[in-house]
């Protein structure tokens, strides 16, 4: 490892233990290790041809209600979040902020950080915003059908790379019996 490396590895790692339990702090320390900033918005619905109407009011009212939490499980590792970014697919989505590829060649950096992030997660029970965000894209059911009408495609939600990851990890877990019974 150059002194580069190591410099910039001791450096996220200060800024990682830094932010230790505070889900915002570590979370804009994941936006900065990737590059990305706030106002970095994606159109989801370019290319469609459509204009989507812009909801002004919730569709329906969803009761508020406490987010259960995992205090008892067995924490994800650095090597299981390690191994589970090098089986992944170099599938890039346009909600990513890097390219996976580049993700998967800096796995021994960025798994520390994204195995805590990711216990922190499941014990606080908070998921993160940019997580539900999904980039959906219409497919037609039938190439003989007219592609300007919406109800001839199905709809394909494209995930972000880290909220795949997550969902891995909690699959990981729970096929290792390493979650709490309900």
């Amino acid at each position: 490892m150059t002194l580069y490396e190591q410099k910039s590895c001791a450096y996220w790692r200060n800024e990682i233990a830094a932010g230790n339990g505070d889900m915002k702090r570590l979370w804009n320390t994941l936006h900065a290790v990737l590059g990305k900033t706030r106002s970095e918005d994606v159109d989801a619905h370019s290319g469609w041809g459509i204009k989507l109407p812009v909801c002004e009011r919730p569709l329906y009212d969803v009761p508020y209600r406490t987010t259960p939490t995992l205090e008892q499980f067995a924490p994800t590792t650095v090597e299981e979040v390690d191994r589970l970014i090098g089986s992944a697919s170099c599938k890039t989505c346009q909600l990513d902020p890097v390219p996976t590829w580049l993700v998967k060649e800096m796995r021994p950096l960025i798994s520390p950080f994204l195995s805590l992030l990711f216990n922190k997660s499941l014990t606080s029970g908070l998921f993160a915003t940019d997580f539900k965000n999904a980039v959906v894209c219409p497919r037609l059911k039938k190439e003989w059908l007219d592609a300007s009408q919406l109800k001839n495609c199905r709809h394909v939600s494209n995930l972000s790379f880290l909220s795949k990851l997550l969902e891995r990890v909690v699959v990981f877990l729970d096929d290792s019996d390493m979650l709490p019974a309900t």
